[in-house]
């Protein structure tokens, strides 16, 4: 008897660890998503940390982003967390930025001098209405190459300390 109370235990506890114990943190509404993966070089040579945004040419809310390896690959991500992303076409925003800080590091608050900011991609790739990117997301393994040209150095902010 003690045998049957302790073997009925275990499936009971086997059931519900297979169904209930892990509770899923997928959203509500968040659709299929296909295995994606985005390429990015210049000159035919892979560039590494560029920040990947696709941004939907169809009703969509959920965000779809990566960050490009040392081997120009990025994985694509939907809502930062969940591998691939929704079927549909998009177009392709990228960004990879430097800052350069000009000036004196002293023991004040706010150093003297100013950091520059510069975009190392073309501006034609770093919006929405200006990059002519563009991706198809199918019921597939989706990977795609994009060659953004020769390499530039664009100064797109400067930051004063203390304004």
């Amino acid at each position: 008897m003690k045998q049957e109370h302790t073997l009925f235990f275990v499936v009971v506890l086997l059931v519900l660890h297979g169904t209930s114990c892990a509770p899923s943190n997928r959203p509500a509404g968040l659709p299929k998503l296909y295995t994606s993966s985005i390429t990015i070089t210049q000159e035919g040579q892979p560039v590494g940390d560029v920040s990947i945004q696709l941004v939907p040419k169809f009703d969509c809310v959920w965000t779809v982003s990566g960050v490009t390896d040392a081997s120009g690959v990025a994985t694509l991500v939907t809502h930062g967390q969940f591998p691939g992303a929704p079927e549909g076409t998009y177009t392709v925003v990228l960004s990879k930025t430097e800052s350069v800080f000009k000036g004196e590091k002293t023991n004040e608050e706010f150093p003297t001098g100013i950091t520059e900011i510069f975009s190392l991609i073309d501006v034609e790739h770093i919006g929405a209405k200006t990059s002519k990117l563009e991706i198809t997301i199918e019921t597939k393994n989706n990977t795609d190459t994009f060659e953004i040209g020769k390499p530039v150095r664009v100064l797109v902010d400067t930051i004063r300390p203390g304004t």
